[in-house]
């Protein structure tokens, strides 16, 4: 099997020049398949195909029509009684004017658009609240003030019993699998809302919902990446040129990143998957690998022409060298992303393919294409001595770092062993403490005005999405049955008592407004219709109005499936959870003989939680057993493989507990993280323990062998791991949340994996291998 590499190497260096044209021809052609990428940040594109939630949510589409809301909040001025003043109502009805006239909204409710059903002389009617906002006077205000005194409708929908907070509720259209209607709209209100200045004349108006939600994600991602992708590209290639003092050197890696991206890319478009928030990823790992293995090719190469090697020798000892560790880090990396596949999500799924893809897509071009262009690179760095292999003095902080480190530790290591296990444990024992939470809140700052106003209506409105309760009679007409509108009136008043809850809306809300209208506004009628042709009667009769609320939202055509829309305010996933399941286990209990499904966005979500939650510990299991398993096989000793094992491993699960620690829940971004930066700890592990039994092969003592691992590819290591580190702590300076949480837990995990491959394992060698004795076996 070791000839393989040998074999390997001198076919590279003899086809160099026809792999180099084949590669660059296959990068041409990749972006072919460019045209068939496309983006979808929908909420269901997030399920498979058959998944429950998701067939529920598909119903709720069909039978009712566009779920979504973009809600503007507008509270009373401080010096104002309530929310009925002139300049208030105008500004109600400007913003509503703006909202019914947008291309993206199908309907809108307002306080100044609010029509009330009542008794007119003998006769039910539906007026305007308002009749001409434009000449409101005083005793309008006093008269409307009156009318919503004795509505019920409204309360803590529209308006709030104070009167002192009103919002406007704009029906969005929706577009399966797109969100750029939804950043054209709000970003057209924001511009209208200061455009009009409402600010000046005492006014804070406040959005949300799941249209200003989306667009808040893509804009602020964007803004983001827009400016620190540059600014970390920059600041890696500096920090290569720093290293290498050569331009070559420098944008080789860059080189290799940009061509993983074109291939991986190449096959997305191939395979006709979108662009997601979770396979952005793609980009912060392929710069993680590609970086880590370039820089050990670099390294080695450079290592052999200090040597006295020529470019072609140097090259075909490089691949004969690094074939077999850079084989196995990407296999391992590729394996920990591909075990991602058991999250029963979509775009994770997706995602684990693509980037367990792009590790053996390194692997071949840093073992083909980088190595045929190193043979013909005949100049060298001039700082060309600091790369040599021998432990002749060099000069630098890394060289002095290099040479005191494994004296440092082989002085310290039971200190360093004891240290590292009970961190190891301590790690172990944190990932039980780990919580899932992807609640929307968290990914803004706190001080930006989308977190602010996500409080606001969390506090005044209780929360901004509404629990979809469908029912389905069993019959066609069924909603007009007394029997059964009672068994969900008392379903109804049941979720209406949720402290979690507000005040739940269905169409048996109307029934009684209307039942109350016919019989003169008495108070004692706001009451169900006591048979089937009184239902009737009571819907024909309220259509005969002329009302704009026509009840398609709440009701079928069919009148057999109703809708109960029940706001839940935000709240962290675990207690989401028990809520939700507190109302499933009750309706189970009580409610058994009506057909009743729960869905909307609160259900999608709490689904996502729960999948990312079993497929982080389901694919981190599988990850680190088939990663022994790969280390048990390239090391061929069970010692070894665990002793790589743990520094590759650790990082990911310290961190992991550290973030617990200080309440920061796991969400789908932070989970991939742990995929992503796994790969790096994986490959430094194996790059210093496949040199240290290289040497130990050689007949070298364990200090020896250290020194020998330090000497060569301890500082690729180094060097690796300073650039990502600095350059994904640029991420820290985001604006977005999520995006800031992915650069410092990446640098985190980084930082961590380079103690332990550099001190940790070190330690635990020279404790259970300290021996002179030459290893002909391993």
């Amino acid at each position: 099997m070791q000839g393989f590499n040998h074999h390997w190497a001198k076919r590279v260096v003899t086809y160099r020049l026809a792999l180099i044209i084949g590669i660059a021809i296959l990068i041409c052609l990749a972006p072919l398949t460019f045209k068939n990428l496309h983006h979808d940040n929908s909420n269901e594109a997030y399920f498979l195909e058959h998944d429950p939630n998701l067939i529920a949510f598909d119903r709720l589409l069909e039978t009712f029509g566009d779920p979504e809301y973009l809600i503007v909040g507008i509270p009373a001025r401080a010096d104002d009684k309530d929310i009925f003043s002139k300049d208030a109502i105008k500004i109600i009805d400007e913003l509503s004017d703006f909202l019914e006239n947008n291309r993206h909204v199908t309907q809108v409710r307002s306080l100044s658009n609010y029509q009330y059903t009542h008794d007119d002389d003998g006769m039910m009617a539906t007026d305007d609240l308002f009749d001409d906002i434009e000449n409101l006077s005083e005793n309008d205000l006093i008269a409307a003030r009156r009318i919503m005194q004795k509505e019920t409708l409204p309360i803590g929908r529209l308006i709030t019993a104070d009167f002192r907070h009103t919002q406007i509720l704009a029906r969005t259209e929706y577009k399966k699998g797109e969100n750029a209607h939804k950043v054209e709209l709000t970003q057209e209100l924001l511009a209208f809302i200061k455009q009009q200045n409402y600010k000046a004349a005492g006014f804070e108006i406040k959005l949300s919902g799941i249209p200003v939600i989306g667009e808040r994600f893509e804009t602020l991602t964007q803004n983001d990446m827009a400016w620190i992708n540059p600014v970390m590209g920059v600041i890696m290639i500096a920090i290569l040129f720093i290293i290498f003092r050569s331009f070559f050197a420098t944008v080789t890696p860059i080189f290799l990143i940009l061509a993983v991206m074109v291939l991986v890319t190449s096959l997305q478009g191939l395979f006709n998957w979108p662009f997601t928030a979770v396979n952005s990823a793609l980009i912060p790992t392929v710069i993680i690998l590609a970086m880590g293995t370039s820089v050990h090719v670099l390294v080695e190469f450079f290592q052999y022409r200090a040597a006295g090697q020529t470019p072609q020798q140097a090259a075909q000892s490089t691949v004969v060298n690094l074939f077999y560790p850079i084989f196995f880090t990407c296999l391992t990396t590729a394996v920990g992303f591909y075990a991602l596949s058991v999250t029963e999500l979509s775009p994770v799924r997706q995602f684990a393919l693509l980037a367990g893809i792009a590790p053996l897509i390194i692997f071949i071009l840093t073992n083909t294409l980088l190595p045929a262009l190193l043979s013909y690179i005949s100049w060298l760095p001039r700082n060309i001595e600091n790369f040599s292999k021998t432990n002749e003095p060099k000069t630098g902080y890394l060289a002095k770092l290099l040479r005191t480190l494994p004296i440092w530790t082989q002085t310290n290591r039971k200190a360093i062993a004891i240290t590292g296990v009970v961190v190891s444990l301590f790690s172990a024992w944190s990932v039980t403490q780990i919580t899932v939470d992807a609640n929307i809140v968290n990914y803004f700052k706190k001080d930006s005005w989308a977190n602010r106003d996500l409080h606001y209506f969390n506090d005044t409105f209780k929360g901004i999405s509404n629990l979809e309760v469908i029912i389905d009679s069993g019959e066609e007409g069924g909603v007009k049955s007394p029997e059964f509108l009672q068994r969900v009136e008392s379903l109804q008043n049941w979720l209406g008592n949720i402290e979690e809850a507000g005040r739940p809306i269905s169409v048996l809300d109307f029934y009684k407004q209307i039942n109350q209208s016919l019989n003169e506004n008495n108070p004692d009628y706001f009451a169900l219709p006591t048979s089937r042709p009184m239902a009737a009667q009571f819907l024909l009769s309220y259509e005969n109005t002329g009302p704009n609320e026509d009840l398609s939202d709440m009701v079928d055509y069919y009148r057999q499936v109703l809708r109960i829309q029940l706001p839940i305010i935000n709240m962290d996933a675990t207690k989401m959870m028990d809520v939700l399941t507190h109302i499933e286990d009750h309706i189970a209990t009580h409610y058994s003989d009506l057909n009743i499904e729960l869905t909307g966005t609160l259900v999608m979500n709490n689904a996502q939680n729960h999948y990312v939650n079993n497929g982080m510990f389901k694919s981190f299991g599988i990850a680190i057993l088939v990663i022994g398993i790969c280390f048990l096989v390239l090391f061929r000793s069970l010692k070894y493989g665990v002793i790589a094992l743990i520094p590759s491993i650790v990082p990911v699960l310290l961190t992991g507990g550290l973030v617990s620690f200080a309440g920061v829940a796991i969400d789908l971004g932070t989970m991939i993280v742990g995929a992503m930066t796994i790969g790096i700890a994986v490959d430094d592990s194996i790059h210093i323990m496949s040199r240290y039994l290289q040497y130990r092969k050689q007949g070298k003592s364990t200090r020896e062998a250290i020194d020998g691992a330090m000497q060569s590819a301890g500082r690729a290591v180094i060097l690796t791991s300073i650039i990502l580190i600095s350059g994904f702590s640029v991420m820290l300076l985001g604006s977005f949340v999520s995006y800031i949480y992915v650069g410092l837990f990446s640098a985190i995990i980084m930082g961590l994996a380079l103690a332990g491959d550099l001190i940790f394992m070190p330690a635990l060698l020279y404790l259970f291998d300290n021996s002179e004795k030459k290893k002909q076996t391993i």
